[in-house]
């Protein structure tokens, strides 16, 4: 239904000092303007201030991470050009707010009323219990509060926006708080609050109904907390993180208006019905495009616009269409409130964030955060999700763990994006007794062979402290026409445990993954099983393999004999390289690997770029061929971000080599050097590739030692945080040539030795400028085969 937008009009007519009746929830006197305290617009559209557009109260100051950006241009407040009246501000969850000193206004009184309109881009968790135990920390919408004292009050909502009014009288703490009448994320709503003394009733309203309520003692009035400033969009009690803040408002705000007098129902009611509510593009209150000038920020890796993401799983191809989901945080950088972020590629190369897919929900299988899975297609070809149902409250419901398996499907399965997804009402997989460790039941990953879907489970050896993977099975998997999904999912047993439990390899096995895999000429084929160490602040989390034989009857995988029962690593960096999840085409047996490559920086640093981690490049992971190991290479789609050819050299000595790429100044570029080899194994001595180097200490090296047979990364890139290591690794190159393949993504550097091995970096650069490469060998001149240098395309544009 269209609304006049009358609603404005009787805002002017309040300022201007025209009668406006308020009373109470029941009844209460008519005041004129005078006794309205703060009006805030939203309407500045740009600078850092906010104005009282009541002339009362001098402008207050924005808080914003970028005002003053370390690690990239500053940049002004989210302003938006349409909101319910003119403008609006959009609060970016961990940054953004207002908090007027102290001695500028303190809400106190008898009677009072806050009104505004706010649309949550999302909601942050908090303990399920926390309201009852009185321990709730509010998203702040408005607060000038010491619960301790008694003093102040809070307008704002919890988890899965329950909304709440609190208050203290010197006597008392007072609340209300909704029961089911819940905000709705990414779109407006109007919050009023209200407290009256004179009626002894204090009371909640949303969208213009009443939705709580409560008596308060007569002749009570709230006691100002005059020690504390008066906050927007934040908890003045709330927490705080290195990252940034916590019960910061994530979302749009607009029209905040208090006054000391009670609205009416019927105001309350009136003032809503008035607006014309516009519509809000995701494009708009969706987390913004900007990091492009971000310093350490790459810029061809897949990563979120803002904020923070671990791993990425659940690789989808369909329709043409590929889809990679990740753990997002859309309030800040730090690990808290998970969901599904989503990108969507045509080639695997460029990759374009739209909304999240799956979010924590109320009265879902995942209340509490939905983490890591994976997706496969049902017997039809329609496409389901798997994931880890977060759930706090598990043992109210029954469950063994907070970790459990749901399942969703697309709302539409026609929409080529897959953009919006539905939670199965009940769990595809509960954990149950003697199923793994209690407690540790998460990260499925799902593969098709013979007519069967298998999944593999993280869990915990019940033998010893050690990790293991669980094995499931079904025979069928169809969604139905009304949403029901059917599927039987057996047990098997575990899929391998180790005698003992090497703190090497952690208590749990995080991320596994089982699939057969075969050489180029496909005359070996065996199978592949991967798993990632947790937790990451006591075990090795980079991530291993074994190969081997595999019982589809018992769930048990026989590592080769080569193997020792001790895995390999399937790269050689320190800790950069985790988090693995599969693509696996059963088709073609094509093995495409996705991974997040870890930011490697303090908690500090993170939000004050505003950014955590990125997705490694596409690996393609085949069988060596003689089927002893695996080999690792870029997918040949990365060819797509080919923006220009620098330098294309053949057979040149190395001085002739360093004379070409003395002239570069690049930050985004791939180099493809191949090196001639030839009687070096006797000479001594490494030789390889110098990037991003200031020509003295500020260096990162790539390199190989024939006489060893290793190969090296070594970062001494000294910015800010950054962490200086060396890594080095086992490599016989077949031939008589070794040639490097190097992505370089500002801080990120991913190395392939012969489409066989690889390293990967991060190298934080003292300064920008820091961009020097050079060829090099310790043991004499040798020729360059070849020299490729090619400029990349940023995917964020």
């Amino acid at each position: 239904m269209t609304r006049s937008k009358t609603f404005l009009p009787i805002l002017l007519l309040l300022l201007a000092g025209i009668l406006v009746t308020f009373t109470a929830c029941k009844q209460a006197p008519e005041p004129v303007n005078e006794d309205l305290l703060l009006h805030v617009g939203f309407d500045e559209g740009e600078a850092f201030e906010l104005a009282d557009l009541t002339g009362q109260l001098p402008a207050v100051e924005l808080s914003y991470v970028f005002e003053k950006a370390i690690y990239k241009g500053s940049e002004e407040p989210e302003w938006r050009e349409e909101g319910i009246k003119n403008g609006a501000l959009l609060f970016d969850g961990n940054s953004t707010f207002a908090t007027y000193n102290r001695s500028a206004i303190t809400l106190e009184g008898p009677e009072l009323s806050i009104s505004i309109w706010i649309a949550p881009r999302m909601f942050e968790w908090d303990d399920p219990k926390a309201a009852e135990a009185g321990t709730a920390k509010l998203t702040g919408i408005l607060s000038q509060s010491s619960k301790a004292k008694n003093e102040g009050l809070i307008l704002g909502y919890q988890r899965h926006g329950r909304l709440s009014f609190q208050v203290g009288t010197g006597s008392d703490w007072l609340e209300i708080w909704t029961n089911g009448d819940n905000l709705k994320s990414l779109a407006w709503n109007q919050v009023t609050a209200t407290f009256s003394a004179s009626k002894e009733e204090m009371c909640l309203f949303l969208n213009g109904e009443l939705v709580a309520s409560r008596s308060v003692p007569k002749d009570s009035a709230i006691q100002g907390a005059d020690s504390i400033g008066l906050a927007i969009g934040r908890n003045n009690e709330g927490e705080r993180l290195d990252a940034g803040f916590l019960n910061v408002v994530s979302g749009y705000l607009d029209e905040l208006l208090v006054s000391n007098v009670a609205l009416a129902k019927e105001d309350v009611r009136a003032q809503y019905e008035a607006v014309e509510i516009p519509a809000i593009p995701y494009e708009e209150i969706g987390l913004q495009n900007l990091l492009t000038d971000d310093i350490y920020r790459p810029q061809f890796h897949a990563g979120p616009l803002q904020n923070w993401m671990n791993e990425p799983h659940a690789p989808l191809y369909h329709e043409g269409k590929y889809h990679l989901f990740f753990q997002h945080n859309m309030a800040g950088a730090y690990w808290r409130n998970i969901s599904w972020g989503h990108w969507v590629s045509d080639d695997m190369a460029a990759w374009e964030q739209i909304e999240d897919a799956l979010v924590p929900t109320e009265n879902s299988v995942a209340p509490d955060g939905v983490w890591s899975g994976a997706a496969t297609k049902d017997s039809n070809g329609v496409p389901l999700l798997f994931f880890t149902a977060g759930n706090d409250s598990f043992r109210d419901d029954g469950l063994l763990s907070n970790q459990n398996i749901g399942v969703a499907y697309p709302a539409d399965p026609t929409d080529l994006n897959l953009t919006d997804w539905e939670m199965a009402p009940e769990l595809a997989l509960e954990q149950q007794p003697g199923e793994g460790r209690a407690g540790q039941f998460r990260d499925p990953f799902i593969w098709k062979e013979n007519e069967s879907w298998y999944m593999t489970i993280c869990s915990g050896n019940t033998k010893n402290s050690g990790g293991t993977v669980l094995l499931y099975s079904t025979d069928v998997l169809e969604l139905q026409a009304d949403g029901e999904i059917l599927m039987d999912w057996q047990y098997h047993g575990t899929v391998y445990e180790m005698e003992t439990a090497p703190a090497q390899f952690g208590t749990s096995w995080e991320l596994p993954i089982i699939v057969p895999i075969a050489n180029e000429s496909k005359s070996v084929e065996t199978y592949l099983f991967i798993f990632s160490p947790a937790p990451a602040s006591t075990a090795d989390n980079k991530i291993f393999y074994f190969l081997g034989d595999f019982d589809h009857e018992s769930g048990a995988f026989i590592p080769d004999e080569s193997f020792s029962n001790e895995p390999k690593v399937l790269d050689y960096g320190d800790n950069v390289f985790t988090g693995p999840s599969m693509l696996y085409d059963e088709d073609t047996g094509r093995a495409v690997l996705f991974s997040i490559m870890q930011g490697q920086r303090s908690g500090a640093e993170e939000g004050l770029a505003g950014w955590a981690h990125t997705a490694g490049l596409a690996r393609e992971v085949i069988l060596s061929e003689d089927g002893t190991e695996l080999r690792l290479r870029p997918v040949k789609e990365l060819r797509n971000l080919d923006a220009e050819t620098l330098i294309d050299l053949e057979d040149e000595t190395l001085a002739q080599a360093n004379e070409a790429l003395a002239s570069l100044d690049e930050d985004l570029y791939r180099l493809e050097v191949t090196f001639d080899l030839t009687g070096l194994e006797d000479v001594g001595g490494s030789l390889g590739v110098e990037l991003k180097s200031d020509g003295d200490k500020d260096r990162t090296t790539l390199s190989y030692d024939p006489a060893a047979g290793v190969i090296y990364g070594n970062t001494q890139n000294r910015g800010k945080g950054a962490k200086r290591a060396e890594v080095s690794g086992d490599f016989t190159p077949e031939g008589s040539s070794l040639t490097l393949d190097i992505f370089v993504d500002r801080s990120l550097v991913e190395a392939f030795f012969n489409n066989d091995k690889a390293i990967s970096m991060r190298a934080y650069v003292k300064e920008p400028t820091s961009t020097g490469i050079l060829l090099f060998s310790e043991g004499g001149d040798l020729e360059i085969l070849s020299l490729k240098v090619t400029r990349l395309t940023s995917i964020f544009g």
